[in-house]
């Protein structure tokens, strides 16, 4: 006769040990019954039960002493559509087997693992990994997924909790294992072919102003002070000494500093939400616009209006000619969130007074909204020399006097639909 299924007896997969008091009160009517029939059977049965439960309970104590799990990545740094081998390790360094160890790994949910389902918590968007392993005295053993990199990002990997305990069930042992491993993914970089830009000047003419840039560290003389100078250029003792404004005047160099500002916005109010795909390729541009920079051996930096994860603040790396610096700016791209924390012509107008006076400001954008370009026309009325990527479905029309435009709308033809504009179009700009 089957028992009614709220009578049913079940394995508990959630309690730590499936050992309950029935079988302290079995040993003991049994040893009970044992000693007062004087049946050796029933003595041996109880003490057995009592061997069982002793010798269980020290296996489960002692199950986790010993183990160790690793997570390793062929590579931890990627460039977006690659794959990585991703390695999962357990080690027994004991003399006590192991028979059972499940493993629940925490993943990030938007990296898929080729042929293996991820289990996606919705709370946390994160995703577990497990895996069940059978491991034997002083043994180690290793299984090999591939990762598909087909998000930009910093990717957490761990920690995992593990659960193992004795052969016969009766007692669990849990814990975390496996520390942290991070995966970084960096956008994808594009060719100075597929961007469509001069390869032999592709941050903006030089030549009509001299092919010689200024050295902020060495003065040459001074000059009338200029609003957009900021007041890390001005001379305070020749200020003082003629009563009037006055800047510093650095001697020449030739090296050209490029300083990259990344428009992280695709909608000209950023409060109002972001184009996700829109917002891909430009940081791809970005990125790429670093590592030509990097190849022609010129100083660059990176400055952008979206935060790093856990921060507020806007991203800024000065220009320099580290070996390291493009790594680092490859990583700000691929850490960058995607919200903007101001506007960017805001940002332009707050930080281009600390750049060296001859940097090219290189403004890339998904848009060109009228207040951007109206501050890009300021900074090359006072001298600056701007370059701006757009985009933006049309080619912006207005206030671009004195500024190098490069217009991109090929790079997002699949997420735009530009069409062809007149060039006595009436529109001031397009967004």
């Amino acid at each position: 006769m089957l028992l009614p299924q709220s009578q049913s007896r079940v394995v508990d997969t959630q309690k730590d040990t499936q050992f309950s008091d029935a079988w302290v009160l079995l040993s003991a009517i049994l040893l009970a019954a044992g000693v007062i029939f004087d049946n050796l059977f029933l003595t041996t049965a109880a003490l057995f039960l009592v061997l069982i439960a002793a010798v269980a309970w020290t296996w489960a104590r002692f199950s986790l002493a010993g183990f160790c799990y690793e997570r390793r990545f062929s590579e931890t740094r990627a460039f977006l559509g690659e794959t990585v081998k991703l390695t999962l390790a357990v080690h027994n360094r004991k003399p006590l087997p192991m028979p059972w160890v499940t493993v629940r790994d925490v993943f990030p949910s938007s990296l898929p693992v080729a042929q293996n389902r991820l289990e996606v918590n919705p709370t946390s968007n994160l995703a577990e990994f497990s895996t069940f392993w059978m491991i034997g005295p002083y043994q180690r053993i290793s299984r090999s997924f591939e990762v598909s990199c087909s998000e930009r990002g910093f990717h957490r990997y761990g920690p995992a909790q593990v659960l193992t305990g004795d052969a016969f069930g009766f007692f669990n042992r849990g814990g975390e294992c496996g520390g942290e491993t991070r995966l970084i993914v960096y956008p994808r970089l594009y060719s100075v072919a597929e961007m469509q830009i001069p390869a032999k000047n592709p941050f903006g003419e030089t030549r009509g102003r001299g092919n010689l840039f200024e050295d902020p560290l060495r003065t040459a003389g001074i000059r009338n002070w200029h609003a957009s100078d900021g007041l890390r250029r001005v001379h305070w003792k020749a200020s003082a000494r003629f009563q009037e404004m006055l800047s510093r005047v650095y001697e020449p160099s030739e090296e050209q500093v490029i300083q990259l500002f990344l428009n992280v916005a695709t909608l000209e109010r950023h409060w109002h939400g972001f184009i996700p795909e829109l917002q891909e390729r430009a940081i791809s541009v970005a990125g790429s616009l670093a590592l030509l920079a990097t190849e022609q051996r010129r100083a660059v930096g990176l400055i952008a209006n979206g935060a790093l994860p856990g921060s507020d603040q806007p991203i800024r790396l000065m220009p320099g000619r580290s070996p390291q610096q493009l790594v680092h700016i490859l990583e700000l791209l691929a850490a960058v969130t995607p919200f903007a924390t101001r506007p960017i012509e805001q940002l332009l107008s707050e930080e281009s007074p600390r750049l060296p006076w001859g940097a090219t400001l290189v403004v890339v954008t998904a848009i060109a909204h009228p207040d951007l370009l109206a501050e890009l026309a300021d900074l090359a009325a006072g001298g600056r020399r701007i370059t701006l990527i757009s985009l933006a479905e049309k080619p912006p029309r207005r206030w671009t006097g004195g500024i190098t435009v490069y217009h991109l709308p090929h790079l997002v033809d699949d997420i735009i639909a530009p069409q062809p504009a007149s060039l006595d179009a009436p529109e001031e700009i397009a967004a």
